[in-house]
């Protein structure tokens, strides 16, 4: 079966100036510049700019687009964009998402609804309006651990099975059971299950995912990329070698919360990637040691 969603994808961070307003720090769009530039030449997939790594929950509507609209003007066709563009009131999202259709955008990442703590039917009906709504492709996105409510494996299968424009959930639950479950359950529909954790990337391909939507390929887009095509091929040995190698990166950049290492990491690389806006702070003094270690050598 044809795969839509298959590679790596690193949820890119959102640079920030360093111009002492805490409250509202301007964009860096030259080091947003840099940072595409850092990822492309690095062979992923594509990119997702305005997601929770990119902190949209402190960026306005207005600035996603921006945002989206400035990575697609800058890779042109030399990697495809997915949209950071969801929201936790249903009618909102739509709204973004139309606004991201006009710019151009051809795939959504839509955010389960946060704070709300809908049941599985809400969750159902707030992606079934998302798919009535829109044009083009969306990305189911589970992430309990931010939103406060798992979308279960049966709940993914039923909005595969009815809408042919939700064409795959980005899986950030840590549950690997319940991620084999939901790839077991929609592999006779053309939708895919992609890794939302870098650490379990690897036993998702195992297990048939397709990929990672990859915070660490934003500094080790590289080897990110070269270990998830290797998976991709049945490689897996290979594919582990580099994954060996990586770890250390994985732990490091959730060392405090994402995305406030990898801020860090790539301003040691040369990344004008700046402290992201309040209520997120920089890292401390012992972060930043094991950080720094951590990335020691990365290509």
């Amino acid at each position: 079966m044809a795969r839509k969603l298959s590679g790596c994808f690193p949820a890119l961070i959102t640079p920030m100036k360093e111009d002492g307003n805490r409250l509202n720090h301007e964009i860096d769009f030259g080091g947003f510049e840099q940072l595409l530039d850092h990822v492309v030449k690095g062979g992923v997939t594509g990119v997702l700019p305005a997601g929770c790594t990119g902190h949209a929950a402190s960026l306005t509507r207005e600035e996603q687009v921006k945002m989206v609209g400035f990575a697609m003007e800058h890779v042109k066709d030399k990697v495809s964009v997915i949209a950071g563009d969801g929201s936790n009131c249903t009618r909102e999202a739509i709204s973004l998402a139309k606004k991201m259709e006009e710019i151009g955008v051809k795939t959504h990442l839509q955010i389960s609804p946060y704070q709300n703590k809908p049941t599985q039917e809400g969750l159902y009906q707030h992606y079934a309006a998302l798919a009535n709504a829109l044009s083009e492709n969306i990305i189911v996105y589970n992430v309990p651990g931010r939103t406060g409510r798992n979308i279960e494996p049966e709940t993914v299968e039923r909005l595969a099975k009815e809408f042919s424009n939700i064409i795959a959930v980005k899986e950030a639950s840590g549950n690997i059971e319940q991620i084999r479950k939901a790839i077991e359950l929609t592999k006779d529909y053309e939708f895919d299950v992609i890794s939302g954790d870098d650490g379990l990337t690897l036993e998702i391909i195992k297990s048939g995912g397709t990929g990672c939507i990859s915070v660490a390929a934003n500094v080790a887009p590289k080897m990110t990329s070269e270990y998830i095509h290797l998976a991709l091929e049945g490689k897996f040995d290979e594919a582990m070698a580099i994954e060996e190698k990586l770890k250390p990166v994985f732990k490091a950049l959730f060392i405090e919360t994402n995305p406030c290492p990898c801020h860090y990491a790539l301003r040691k690389m040369g990344i004008k990637a700046g402290v992201p806006r309040l209520p997120l702070v920089d890292v401390t003094q012992e972060s930043a040691v094991q950080i720094e270690k951590a990335i020691q050598g990365l290509e």
